[in-house]
């Protein structure tokens, strides 16, 4: 049996790459990014008015602070327009938010700051002005040519407002694999069937793909085998030559019906690592064909499943798909805990906030079949098995459901 840490870096050294393909821009939401972006021209690309109101040189301007002004306004400087050219230095011209700064004007003041009577405009005796401001001066923010979004970036709205900005049409990212999610065991009826007394509806492989699909990390497909060595062989198989990733849900432990390793074992598939020292989820089975594609083996019970997935499988996707690694949060516990050694322990918490910062409160469930205990946790805490008495603002990295 490894601990989690190796455990961790054992299954990150063995999982392979996914190819990169060219995608819609329309279609990257989610995706991971495989190319670098890069500002086509300046941003902004133009001096650009960020207020309703007038354009003026401030040379003009000298007997507002005792006098005020009066602007003949010479013309309208929409967004979307070539620029205007200030042709009297003592007039002004309309701009709208957006537009380009006309040509000889250096100096905006907001409509509320102005009297507008038609053809010209009045501004009142001590009006504050000052040249640049309100105007958002071209490459101000970044020159042309400067790297925006780097590879491994996961494609939010505000990536995806980047790339529009920038002309991309379309980028490279991370392909998405083929992903079956297989249900074992004879007491696994599908949802929609009324189970007898003594058989469960399938539950894990739809928690799974909801998982997946959460964080855009492949294409789910469901599966279900019962706990028979010919038909787990036959149909573990078809699915090697089918799908990029292969998960299970069941099997893995030391029972007469957890068939799963010696049967992965026969159809040539190496065992990595089995058993890890952590609770739950301590029965994890990993390995991968002799073509690099990945196969994990969870344990059956729906809260091991859920847990080992978010604590290995979430990290080994965005791996896979190159994707940079998201920060964990360290987050103090509220209360005390104590559990024994020498395992891991992966406590359910529920998150509250307060001025004082967010902290976590212990919520175990009562066993590793107890799904709906969760319900009102937010994620759970990685305690290491050293420690014996979790006290008040302990931290420990937090992963979220």
């Amino acid at each position: 049996m490894i601990d989690v840490k190796e455990a961790t870096n054992t299954l990150l050294a063995n999982l392979p790459f996914l190819s990169a393909e060219t995608c819609p821009l329309g279609d990257a939401h989610g995706r991971t990014l495989r190319q670098a972006v890069v500002a086509d021209r300046d941003l902004p690309p133009f001096d650009r008015i960020m207020m309703d109101g007038i354009a003026f040189h401030s040379s003009a301007g000298g007997d507002i602070a005792t006098k005020g002004m009066r602007f003949p306004v010479l013309c309208l400087q929409a967004a979307g327009s070539p620029a205007q050219t200030l042709a009297v230095k003592a007039g002004c011209i309309e701009v709208a938010t957006g537009a380009i700064l006309p040509v000889g004007a250096d100096t905006i003041l907001p409509v509320e700051d102005i009297e507008s009577h038609g053809d010209h405009v009045l501004v009142p005796p001590g009006t504050s002005f000052a040249p640049g401001k309100y105007i958002h001066k071209q490459a101000s923010d970044h020159p042309a040519g400067t790297t925006l979004l780097h590879p491994g970036t996961l494609l939010s709205p505000k990536e995806i407002a980047v790339a529009a900005s920038c002309g991309c049409a379309q980028l490279e990212v991370s392909s998405l694999p083929s992903i079956a999610l297989v249900s074992t065991g004879d007491e696994l009826v599908p949802i929609h069937e009324t189970p007898l007394p003594h058989q469960i509806r399938q539950s894990n492989a739809h928690t799974l793909a909801a998982a997946i699909l959460s964080r855009n990390l492949g294409q789910p497909h469901l599966h279900h085998i019962p706990d028979d060595p010919s038909e787990l062989e036959s149909h573990i198989q078809h699915l090697l030559g089918m799908h990029d990733i292969l998960v299970f849900s069941g099997g893995v432990s030391m029972g007469k019906k957890d068939l799963l390793p010696q049967v992965l074992e026969k159809l040539g598939v190496e065992k990595v690592f089995h058993w890890v020292a952590q609770r739950p989820g301590k029965p994890l089975w990993f390995g991968k064909t002799q073509d690099g594609k990945p196969v994990f083996g969870l344990p059956g019970n729906p809260l091991s499943t859920l847990t080992c997935f978010q604590r290995y499988l979430l990290p080994a996707g965005d791996a896979m798909s190159a994707r940079t690694p998201s920060h964990l949060l360290q987050i103090p516990l509220a209360e005390p805990f104590h559990f024994a050694p020498p395992l891991t322990c992966f406590l359910p918490v529920a998150l509250t906030h307060s001025a004082g910062g967010t902290q976590a409160i212990p919520a175990p469930a009562h066993n590793s079949g107890d799904y709906s205990g969760i319900l009102l946790t937010d994620g759970f805490l990685e305690i290491p098995a050293r420690t014996n008495e979790a006290q008040p603002g302990d931290a420990f990295p937090f992963f979220p459901w």
